[in-house]
């Protein structure tokens, strides 16, 4: 079954179209990054997902269930973007209301609560005021309510906010924990590289649509693979080779040390580049294929819709 399913999804507020046309699907026990720009729709659609907005058009189920009802909503856990606390609450007392609201008992939820303070690195801060924490501590903070009542999905906007390098890695670590424990993550994060770590597959959402889905490693190779193939040459000479690269019509540019060719026609280039180099006298030292990031791989599907 699928943890959240996404068919058609629109969201109009007044004359503004936020989603048009949103398709994802989210297995269950995996890591599913949602990337997108400012303003692409990243956030209404998790909030259609929790259940805090009314869709539009299309249909959202959350394990196999329409969102937003009570049996969807007591499965997920939510770390929003920015949390606000009541600084004078103790972190244990804070994690503990937070349990009872998820029909827990007392003493189970406060047993609970410090299980998961000393799991989310907070152990020894369970007394202490909120406003006593860094925000860091309080992104911590923010994980470890999220987890309260044992959830079977897990939605996290931006949970490394405020953390050191340090921090970050050990929230990743324990995001990759936790699904290898069988939850569900959906991880919404600005910082490419992060999804990049953690995540099994990946949904780009550009102008209030899906624009690529799938996983990880099939979205980047597919896209290394396609009309924007890159490939790394280095030469004595890459001044005069890039110049006659572009008489020649071939797309390339300097990097550094190295020329970045781009092409989809492989046998091509590979005829040409000899001839260059023949003409120039230039000595190749190295011409090998450029595998993409996430983040080289979102910027081109972005730019191809533009």
């Amino acid at each position: 079954m699928s943890a959240i399913s996404i068919s058609g999804l629109r969201k109009v507020f007044g004359n503004f179209t936020a989603l048009d046309n949103v398709n994802l699907e989210v297995q269950e026990g995996v890591c599913f990054g949602i990337l997108g720009p400012n303003g692409a729709g990243k956030t209404t659609t998790i909030k259609i997902i929790l259940g805090l907005l009314e869709p539009s058009g299309g249909e959202v189920r959350v394990f196999g269930e329409k969102a937003g009802s009570y049996n969807v909503r007591r499965r997920i856990g939510y770390l929003p973007e920015r949390i606000e606390y009541h600084n004078h609450v103790l972190c244990v007392d804070f994690l503990k209301y937070v349990g009872i609201l998820n029909h827990m008992n007392p003493l189970k939820s406060e047993r609970a609560a410090r299980e998961i303070l000393a799991w989310v690195g907070l152990e020894g801060w369970e007394n202490q005021p909120i406003g006593t924490l860094s925000a860091g501590m309080k992104q911590r903070l923010g994980l470890a309510q999220a987890l309260m009542g044992d959830p079977d999905l897990l939605i996290l906007d931006e949970p490394t906010t405020n953390l050191d390098p340090i921090g970050r890695k050990d929230i990743l670590d324990k995001v990759r924990e936790l699904v290898r424990d069988g939850k569900t993550v959906l991880l919404s994060s600005h910082i490419l590289s992060e999804v990049e770590m953690v995540s099994d597959y990946v949904g780009i959402i550009f102008r209030g649509r899906t624009i690529k889905q799938g996983k990880l490693e099939d979205v980047v190779q597919e896209l290394v693979q396609g009309k924007s193939g890159r490939y790394e040459l280095l030469v004595d000479k890459k001044d005069e080779v890039l110049a006659l690269l572009k008489e020649k019509g071939v797309d390339a540019m300097i990097d550094g040390e190295r020329v970045i060719v781009y092409s989809s026609d492989m046998d091509s280039v590979g005829r040409i580049i000899p001839k260059v180099l023949a003409e120039v006298n230039a000595r190749i030292i190295k011409f090998a294929p450029i595998g993409g990031t996430l983040q080289e791989i979102f910027l081109q599907l972005v730019s191809e819709s533009n």
